[in-house]
């Protein structure tokens, strides 16, 4: 009798270890997006270190801030609940539960005490650059306008409860730079004649009219015409013009696949196409870039996007097409953007951040090319969507966040694809985007 009870005991034994054995699935917790009232541009979220930072502006009462949107891995749970937290004077944790539980950091950051210009106008004015960095308002005036004699429309800045002299309404003659005090910060406006505005002549990418095209492989003298692909320029090392195609033209047994190309024809160029294809079982985006590919194949690659860059644009222009197939039962979208970067440290130590960002993603289709002009936001702008922002974690592109917007840049990104996820190798199968002509405005 006592056997039997012992081998009961011990069977039931092993079966309680059989369920316990069986493992969760690992789902990390993340914290996906992060919005509070009165914030300053994006959350900066960092999976690497589980935290959030958050800046509102100066003066701003930390201890009554209202989260007012937040997103999180699909089905995780959150605590304490964000919509009943208000006081973020001191770090607040937060616990995100999936079948684990990781704890997140949320800081808020009040900025320095700064003057931000929301908008200036003046009597007879055709444009104005408001340069937050070097705190100058540059103004274009239309030839017959008096400046001497011109009368300020707008004056919109914050925080707009801090006084300024002189007074702006009372100014009329901006035949020299005016400065604006602050609270000893100084703000600068320059007027000047349309007839007397040029634009200045800044550095562009080499090939970047498109008009010019490499058809080969790595070497100049591969003969097989599946590893072969077509890349702006005239040569493969003399261009900063990079596809995805090149990595696939690297397989063992290579498929000949064609997501970038010149048509109707190289001879008889009038755009490039880009076109996301499926090779293999994989989905191949039309991607073209500047920067380099490493690796081979469809998967097994590494783009390490950009190329050295110093000079300061203000927006870039191009003109595209875009023709969106059904994904993921909507429709695809197309990104094009550029970023400038600042770049520290070598190798493994290297650091890179965010200096400006340039962004077009649209999901509509277009009958007909249309001219894109974008203008390059600087810094954590309010104006920057969630998926335009820099993260350490991102594995293709990562960034260490924004570098100081007085800085220079060191490096420029151009990217161009017919589907938005195409680095993830998903996309509707059939987009394509319509490439004329890229140029860096200054």
């Amino acid at each position: 009798m006592k056997k039997i009870i012992l081998l009961l005991t011990v069977t039931l034994g092993l079966g309680a270890c059989i369920k316990n054995d069986i493992p969760f699935p690992y789902i990390f917790g993340k914290i996906i997006s992060f919005q509070l009232e009165e914030q300053s541009g994006n959350a900066i979220i960092s999976e690497e270190d589980q935290s959030v930072e958050i800046r509102v502006p100066y003066g701003t009462d930390r201890s009554a801030l209202h989260v007012t949107g937040i997103e999180l891995t699909e089905e995780a749970t959150i605590t304490p609940d964000p919509f009943e937290v208000t006081d973020y004077t001191e770090d607040v944790k937060f616990v995100i539960s999936t079948y684990q539980e990781y704890e997140w950091t949320v800081s808020v950051i009040e900025d320095d005490f700064d003057i931000v210009f929301h908008n200036f106008e003046i009597e007879g004015q055709i444009s104005a650059d408001i340069n937050q960095s070097n705190y100058t308002i540059d103004v274009v005036i239309e030839d017959n306008a008096d400046i001497k004699n011109l009368t300020i429309k707008t004056f919109h800045y914050a925080p707009e409860d801090v006084p300024v002299v002189p007074y702006p309404y009372d100014v009329r003659d901006f035949s020299e730079g005016v400065v604006f005090i602050f609270d000893e910060i100084e703000w600068t406006i320059n007027v000047t004649y349309q007839d007397g505005e040029t634009e200045r002549i800044g550095d562009q990418i080499l090939y970047s009219d498109f008009m010019t095209w490499y058809y080969g492989g790595r070497k100049s003298n591969e003969a097989n015409n599946s590893r072969k692909f077509y890349i702006p320029g005239e040569d493969f090392e003399g261009t900063p013009w990079r596809t995805g195609d090149v990595g696939a033209a690297d397989l063992i047994i290579p498929t000949g696949v064609r997501t970038v190309y010149p048509s109707p024809s190289e001879e008889e160029y009038e755009y490039t196409t880009l076109k996301t294809t499926s090779a293999l079982g994989v989905v191949a985006a039309g991607s073209l870039f500047v920067g380099e590919i490493q690796g081979s194949g469809l998967t097994n690659v590494r783009t390490d996007f950009g190329i050295p860059f110093t000079d300061q644009p203000k927006s870039f222009e191009t003109d595209i097409q875009y023709i969106p197939a059904p994904y993921n039962g909507n429709m695809d979208q197309c990104d094009v953007y550029v970023l400038l970067q600042v770049r520290e440290g070598t190798g493994e130590d290297e650091k890179r951040y965010r200096l400006a960002t340039a962004w077009f993603r649209s999901d509509e289709k277009m009958d007909a090319f249309e001219n894109i002009n974008l203008p390059f936001l600087y810094g954590n702008h309010n104006d920057l969507a969630p998926f335009m922002m820099p993260s350490s974690s991102n594995e293709r592109m990562p960034e260490h966040g924004f570098a100081s917007s007085d800085q220079e840049p060191t490096h420029i990104i151009v990217v161009y694809s017919s589907s938005f996820d195409g680095a993830n190798f998903r996309g509707g199968v059939g987009s394509e985007l319509r490439v004329k002509d890229f140029q860096l405005k200054y």
